[in-house]
């Protein structure tokens, strides 16, 4: 049990078996648990609840997308008990930076991704549940990402259950009445710049912030996060949050330079990648019309279709690892989940990650090899 989220976890349980006894016996509560089902189709009045399942942030489009897609949904299906089944993002304790991004895997993602969510679901009182992915970093001998092979990242908690991500705190600041303020960023522990960016989480109205002994500023909790720009001084600077009497501390180093450890050495190879990726298919109109000949690979084929030619292959292969961060390859890791899916649908799913003409570029390779 960990401090406010295993006390929120507790109090909604109890709720849960308070409805369960309140319930028609003879009546069987069913729930489905969806992801690619269209907003509009019929199944969705089959079982008592559902919850999807998007990802939107991570997977594919943005963080943003997640509330107007919910309130579309509920706008449409207002009898409908809708939940979210799996939400949540990969964040690696070594990772970290002043700018965070979808797929940097940085502590500091993780912990925005969760913030915005926590916000969407709380303006949200008629969702019937919300399941986050995951409580704890798990083993997936599958996964090889965020420089971490055989790991899931996507815990609130490192899987040893020792460390508590920033990602945590932003629930416990929602969830729990005991009094409570966390500095963010403590692992980011050496930072250039004449300023850096501290947030503060906490549940209480207003966070009193100080620098070596000295007040910086005091402002009102927005969304349970005051946010400080703070001028570093030289050396060593020592963080005091206030929160209504409770407290947190951290120490921050003004350096010339970040440690490279910081930065996942991928995340920079990828936007290499793509730039790459356009310069090598030379001089082409990514405006005009996609096609598609007949007996020849596109994006619309399978990649289980797309196996069967080793040049197809290679193509699909490159475009997946720059769209999604997988590493495709028949029979390896993923591939029985993968291979249904289509180059079209994966880069869909990336939504805004990829620059405009990415997809008309894959199928503009793709229909120069002739289908085996």
């Amino acid at each position: 049990m960990i401090g406010g989220i295993s006390q929120q976890l507790v109090d909604n349980h109890v709720e849960l078996n308070k409805m369960v006894k309140e319930m028609d016996p003879t009546r069987l509560t069913t729930i489905a648990h969806v992801s690619m089902t269209p907003v509009e189709s019929p199944v969705h009045h089959i079982t008592d609840v559902i919850s999807y399942n998007h990802y939107f942030g991570w997977y594919g489009g943005k963080m943003e997308d997640n509330g107007p897609w919910l309130d579309d949904f509920h706008a449409k299906h207002p009898d409908l008990c809708l939940g979210m089944s799996e939400y949540g993002c990969e964040g690696v304790i070594t990772n970290h930076g002043p700018e965070p991004a979808c797929k940097d895997y940085s502590e500091e993602y993780q912990a925005v991704y969760h913030e915005h969510l926590a916000k969407v679901f709380d303006e949200r009182p008629w969702m019937w549940s919300t399941h986050v992915w995951n409580m704890f970093d798990f083993g997936c001998a599958a996964r090889n990402e965020g420089g971490v092979a055989g790991r899931n990242n996507k815990g609130l908690v490192t899987m040893d259950r020792k460390t508590k991500k920033d990602s945590y705190y932003i629930y416990q600041a929602y969830w729990t009445k005991t009094p409570m303020v966390h500095i963010t960023g403590k692992r980011y522990a050496q930072r250039a710049g004449e300023t850096t960016l501290v947030k503060v989480y906490t549940n209480q109205p207003s966070v009193s912030l100080y620098l070596n002994g000295e007040l910086v500023e005091a402002k009102a909790a927005v969304d349970h996060i005051a946010t400080f720009t703070v001028a570093m001084k030289d050396g060593f600077n020592i963080l005091v949050a206030d929160a209504g009497g409770v407290k947190d501390s951290t120490t921050l180093e003004k350096v010339e330079t970040e440690p490279a450890i910081y930065t996942l050495p991928e995340v920079n190879e990828r936007r290499e990648g793509v730039a790459n990726w356009f310069s090598s298919i030379g001089d082409m109109d990514l405006a005009a019309p996609m096609e598609f000949p007949e007996g020849m690979y596109s994006v619309k084929d399978t990649l289980l279709e797309i196996s069967k030619s080793d040049e197809a292959m290679e193509i699909a292969r490159k475009a997946i690892k720059l769209a999604s961060n997988f590493d495709v390859a028949p029979g390896v890791g993923m591939w029985d989940m993968m291979k249904v899916m289509t180059p079209e649908g994966m880069v869909d799913m990336a939504g805004g990650t990829m620059p405009e003409g990415f997809l008309e570029s894959l199928n503009a390779q793709l229909i120069k090899v002739k289908k085996v």
